[in-house]
Parts: structure tokens; sequence; C-alpha cells
């Protein structure tokens, strides 16, 4: 099992707070509550047609990077149902 660190918050949108910031915030307040899970990575160029397309990461449940990656807890039904997730 993963264990939680900040170091899992670096290049997410709201990383930003767990580091010197000019607001004077210490940390981003998804991190408290944050879990380690897995999840399916997919950069919103790539169409989700293939399970090769997707990576398979571990990472907090809070993590997002808006306009460059797709995060999801499982992959798409269509790749499932086809037996090939």
């Amino acid at each position: 099992m993963v264990k939680k660190d900040k170091q899992m918050c670096i290049g997410c949108h709201s990383g930003y707070y767990n580091s010197k910031n000019d607001k004077g915030i210490k940390e981003c307040w998804l991190y408290k509550s944050a879990k380690v899970v897995t999840r399916y990575c997919l950069g919103w160029w790539v169409r989700p047609e293939k399970v090769e397309n997707f990576t398979r990461v571990v990472t907090l449940n809070c993590y997002s990077k808006p306009g460059q990656y797709a995060y999801s807890e499982e992959l798409p039904k269509h790749l499932a149902k086809e037996g090939r997730g």
C-alpha cells in the first residue's frame, strides 16, 4: 500500500497551495481528507478507444490536471465489456 505524501500533489492544479505561495496558505484544503487510489489517466488529445491509451496510476483521489489529463476510477465500460479491462 502506498502511503499518502505531499509529493503526490506535484503537478496537481491545487498543489500550488502546498508550497510557498503568495496567499500564505500552508496546505491544500483537499489534502487532509485525500485518499490514495488507483486511477486510469488519459491525455485530452488521446482517443479513449483502446486500453493501451490509458495509464494506470496510483495518486490521490483529489489530483486534477484540467486541460491536460482526465482521471477515471475505472476503464470506460465499452473497453471493460470487451474483456480488455
